[in-house]
């Protein structure tokens, strides 16, 4: 089976919302699965008659590739690739408002992103909107048992223990935005962070430069308090969350303008201090934009649930654009 075949499979199975259909491209949709794809995407239904032809079908299946750039992200190319396939499948099947895809980094870009791996995760509304679409970056947390997995166990794992990630946040918030989860092999570095941004921008010109929001729990909340203080100009909004409030030594004064809103979970050791002493230093610099919320009675794993479960926070960061900060 050639790419374009794989990937004409892939889209199939996830518009039919099925977790095997080994030969979708030559079978044609049973009246069962073309209610469920009339059920999902309505819009499909041209003539609304209430009823969805196999030819209504496949025009919304050719609009759809239309819509996406000719770029479009790449098969898997690690080990256990229709696993992964599989699992995307099966999230795709639970969402409503947005659509997961695979992204793999160019060989020469991935190059430069020192520990992070070939393949991230890209997520778009379903409902095509004409116009620049704001971009949410999330930054995942973990340590050796997670950094030693690979993308497709991260993935399983995630699932299994109900850890939650950027998509999460973007069906529940179900606007109109384009969410980015890179993935890396150890600590998060703001110089490779940069590059891939370089990138990406530079790549989907969708993107509104100016509505770029990024956020993090865990060692991601680290990484983006991290990138933040490196790269403050970049971004319109920043949510570093379950981390120990960065290092006193951190000079605030660069984030004064950058709006923020630091979570964490109320029991969750030292890090609700820590991030309620970030945030008075922020204050006491002058930023006027700067929140703090402390999920009562929650350890490290229920705080990063109620994180992404936590839809006002798309809303708070959508109300911001990016404003230049003075050297």
């Amino acid at each position: 089976m050639n790419k374009q075949r794989l990937i004409l499979c892939f889209v199939i199975l996830t518009l039919l919302a099925t977790t095997r259909l080994c030969n979708a491209q030559d079978q044609q949709p049973s009246e069962e699965q073309l209610g469920r794809v009339l059920r999902r995407f309505p819009q499909a239904d041209t003539d609304k008659d209430g009823k969805l032809t196999k030819e209504e079908a496949q025009q919304f299946l050719k609009s759809r590739q239309m819509n996406r750039r000719q770029t479009a992200p790449a098969q898997p190319t690690e080990a256990g690739d229709a696993k992964l396939t599989e699992t995307l499948d099966r999230m795709n099947a639970q969402f409503t408002n947005v659509q997961v895809e695979l992204l793999e980094w160019p060989d020469e870009l991935h190059k430069k992103l020192g520990k992070m791996t070939k393949l991230a995760l890209v997520t778009r509304p379903i409902k095509k909107v004409d116009g620049k679409r704001p971009l949410l970056i999330n930054l995942h947390g973990g340590g050796p048992r997670w950094f030693n997995n690979s993308f497709q166990q991260q993935l399983e794992l995630a699932q299994k223990v109900g850890m939650k990630r950027g998509f999460d946040l973007a069906e529940l918030a179900g606007k109109n935005l384009i969410v980015l989860d890179p993935n890396t092999a150890e600590r998060w570095n703001a110089d490779w962070l940069d590059t891939m941004l370089d990138f990406v921008l530079e790549t989907y010109p969708e993107i509104d430069k100016d509505r770029v929001y990024v956020m993090g729990y865990s060692a991601g909340g680290g990484a983006t308090w991290r990138w933040i203080n490196q790269s403050a100009d970049r971004f319109a909004a920043a949510a570093p969350c379950g981390f120990n409030g960065g290092s006193v030594n951190d000079d605030p004064k660069k984030l004064a303008k950058l709006p923020i809103w630091a979570m964490a979970g109320g029991d969750d050791g030292k890090n609700p201090i820590g991030i309620r002493k970030m945030v008075e230093r922020l204050k006491a610099a002058g930023n006027a934009n700067v929140k703090q919320t402390e999920f009562e009675g929650a350890d490290h794993r229920a705080g990063g649930k109620a994180v992404f479960s936590t839809a006002e926070l798309v809303d708070w960061m959508l109300g911001f654009k990016r404003t230049k900060i003075a050297e």
